[in-house]
């Protein structure tokens, strides 16, 4: 098999794009920029507003967002981010501030947790271009567990997977790419995007590989009566499915 080629169509740029089908979340309490929603949207982003600080933390600590927008930054806001940085669930989210022009703003969305800070008025290219990189270097979902009752968990504190109640051991590429998954249940991943994880964005592999650590995973998922979960989409991709009754239901609109 040949290796997956660099932006070789349309797709493939679109699925190397950090933003396509990242969870992100912009907390406005003033209208947000319609232009910049539109751009985030037609990036393939999957983004949810709020206008709140409470709605804002429940999204945050629930829904999981890779990258955390917070327009109209002012230090009032500064006590909130502390608090919201030192939840658990909350380590290493990146956090992109907007707000007015000038070092005292900057500084203290930086002091209080953000990871960049972008003054306005900004350009929406500029914006997007920050968000990009802050979501490459994004490790934030290393950090998240996987607790689906006795169907599956994952500790990644531990490195360690239950499946149907039973332990299961893992390499550590293979548990990287079930701890992906289980984090995204029902969402295919083309065989690009998991290259992707498997290597952590540091190199290529090629196709045939993707398909064997695939197959290694699901001979894993088999000793726990699990193999079926990890499902082969042709023409698509490559997805977990849990049981209907019990898998999450994550509305991404």
């Amino acid at each position: 098999m040949m290796a997956i080629p660099q932006g070789s169509t349309t797709n493939n740029n679109v699925e190397m794009d950090p933003l396509y089908q990242a969870r992100i979340l912009l907390l406005a309490e003033t209208a947000p920029p319609s232009g910049l929603i539109f751009r985030l949207q037609g990036s393939g982003a999957f983004l949810r507003t709020t206008s709140t600080m409470n709605d804002a933390f429940q999204l945050v600590t629930g829904w999981h967002p890779a990258l955390f927008i917070l327009q109209d930054w002012s230090a009032r806001f500064a006590p909130w981010l502390m608090e919201l940085s030192a939840y658990p669930a909350c380590a290493g989210l990146p956090v992109l501030a907007i707000g007015m022009d000038g070092d005292a703003n900057a500084m203290s969305a930086l002091d209080a947790g953000a990871s960049a800070y972008v003054s306005t008025p900004y350009s929406e290219t500029l914006l997007l271009a920050q968000a990009s990189a802050l979501l490459k270097k994004n490790q934030h979902w290393k950090c998240l567990p996987v607790e689906q009752g006795s169907l599956i968990q994952v500790n990644p504190g531990s490195c360690r997977v239950w499946v149907n109640g039973e332990e299961i051991r893992l390499s550590r590429r293979l548990f990287r790419f079930l701890h992906y998954l289980a984090l995204h249940p029902d969402r295919t991943f083309s065989s690009r995007e998991i290259a992707n994880v498997l290597t952590d964005g540091r190199s290529l592999i090629q196709e045939n590989s993707v398909a064997a650590q695939v197959h290694r995973l699901r001979k894993c998922l088999e000793k726990a009566g699990a193999a079926e979960w990890l499902e082969t989409v042709h023409g698509f991709g490559y997805r977990l499915s849990l049981p209907p009754k019990n898998a999450i239901d994550v509305n991404l609109s």
